[in-house]
């Protein structure tokens, strides 16, 4: 039997790229404009594809006869074939392929940014031989050409995406492509501990591989047992970073719940009335608090219900508590004994270390038993700073665990390191039991492939088309 690595084909070449591997590849001509839509000063159009500047030349009038200089910005006139009017006047670079984003020749528009202009160039472009680019799409030829790898473009994603400083922390080691190295390094060294196995297998008798011991096998792949296990560790701290801190407002009927997550908003999301039960289900927003992102939920409030519906919206809200970084458990200062035992209760289900115990209403008094609450009044505009401060610092407490070191941020990854994860411990159950080579080797081609699946060096047409689809056209 002759271990081979996962990643190579049947005559042991590497593969080209993921191209190869089956997926669909069109290089055809394509177009989108890749800045903001709206007015604005300048306006940028994106194209790429296979005899793409051929094709634009045509539609350009410049100043010099000398041909285009690849990565040099040159000042021509986009001309309307159809009556030799022009359009306007913008700048222009070129980029012959491979050395582009795409990987084939490409070009950018750097026009004005009138609505009426970009349109109308577009429309033109769309006429002579382009066609609209899909979303994702650029990105994704990059993928395909083999610039980067996939754990990279999801990078790019979240960068073009990230709103605070903790997403962009997280976007950026994705990006940069500083994940995806650690990753092949695991996969590697399991690629060379197959090679210890494949020797043992395909030559028992030979002098050479007598020293070939298990035991080097097994030590290599602690190694990579431990350095997956500190990856799936720093999950917490990496969802935090990319996706915000969960934070769910919990508590009884009327206890102010709707009104704060209005207040920390800063505008009316959830309908707020004086009669007890008005949420039902529960509602979900991102917010920033002082530059940090939160996933701020509004549940229904917690009794007993009073029909099938009310008794799901219940439900729901507990399943999302215990799914929470943080609850923030409501009682107002006009509740009663009922409330405040229904306050303990759910705080020593949840978890006291999660839960924030935050009096509403402080407007009304502050009761004694309230003492060592966090007291809010959103009408009066009181305790809302502290509220701040609390949740700033539970976030910070996550973020600021991470480090320079690589970190998991996409639940994708994690899942593919867990399944590599339950590999390896298949592997080292088989060889405690003392089974034939052939089967430690099969277990750590699987867990080989699993890591490979993280940087779509495999074939992963499913995952790219759900990876792509949520991108924005232009990119």
């Amino acid at each position: 039997m002759n271990v081979k690595d996962p990643n190579r084909s049947a005559s042991s070449e590497p593969s080209a790229s993921p191209a190869s591997a089956g997926l669909r590849f069109v290089g055809e001509p394509m177009a989108a404009l890749a800045t903001a839509s709206g007015a604005s000063a300048v306006a940028m159009i994106r194209l790429s594809g296979a005899g793409c500047l051929p094709l634009l030349e045509k539609l350009l009038r410049r100043r010099t006869q000398a041909p285009a200089q690849p990565r040099v910005m040159m000042m021509a006139q986009f001309i309307d074939p159809e009556n030799q009017a022009v359009v306007d006047e913008l700048m222009v670079a070129v980029f012959h392929g491979p050395a582009s984003f795409t990987g084939e020749d490409a070009a950018e528009l750097y026009c004005h940014g009138g609505p009426y202009i970009v349109g109308r160039i577009l429309h033109i472009l769309y006429a002579h031989g382009f066609r609209p680019a899909e979303p994702g799409e650029f990105t994704r030829r990059a993928f395909l050409q083999g610039k980067m790898d996939l754990s990279s473009a999801e990078g790019i994603k979240q960068l073009v995406e990230a709103q605070t400083e903790q997403q962009w922390l997280a976007a950026r080691q994705l990006a940069t492509g500083r994940f995806a190295r650690t990753i092949e390094e695991l996969r590697a060294s399991l690629v060379e501990s197959l090679a210890y196995l494949a020797a043992r297998i395909d030559f028992p008798d030979e002098g050479d591989t007598q020293d070939v011991d298990l035991s080097m096998v097994r030590m290599r792949v602690e190694k990579v047992m431990q350095r997956i296990q500190k990856l799936e560790d720093s999950y917490g701290s990496g969802r935090v970073a990319a996706q915000g801190l969960m934070v769910t407002i919990l508590g009884r009927p009327n206890m102010g719940k709707s009104t704060l997550m209005n207040t920390l908003l800063g505008r009316e999301r959830a309908i707020v009335t004086e009669h007890a039960g008005t949420t039902r289900d529960y509602l979900e927003e991102p917010c920033r608090v002082r530059g940090r992102l939160i996933r701020l939920v509004d549940t229904a409030g917690v009794r007993e219900a009073r029909d099938a519906v009310e008794k799901v919206g219940i439900a729901r809200a507990l399943e999302l508590a215990q799914d929470s970084d943080l609850i923030l458990l409501l009682n107002a200062a006009d509740a009663g004994p009922e409330d405040r035992a229904e306050t303990e209760r759910l705080e020593a289900q949840l978890g006291p270390e999660r839960c924030l115990r935050v009096l509403t209403k402080a407007d009304l008094g502050t009761p004694a038993w309230a003492k060592g609450w966090l007291t809010i009044s959103c009408q009066a505009e009181r305790g809302l700073e502290q509220l701040e401060s609390e949740i700033v610092k539970r976030v910070d407490g996550f973020v600021g665990k991470l480090s320079e070191e690589p970190f998991v941020s996409s639940a994708r990854h994690l899942a593919a390191l867990q399944t590599a994860k339950a590999d390896l411990v298949a592997f080292f159950n088989a060889e405690a039991a003392g089974h034939y080579d052939e089967l430690l080797a099969f277990e750590l081609q699987n867990a080989a492939r699993a890591l490979s699946s993280i940087l779509g060096t495999i074939d992963v047409e499913d995952v790219l088309d759900k990876i792509f689809r949520d991108f924005c056209v232009g990119k």
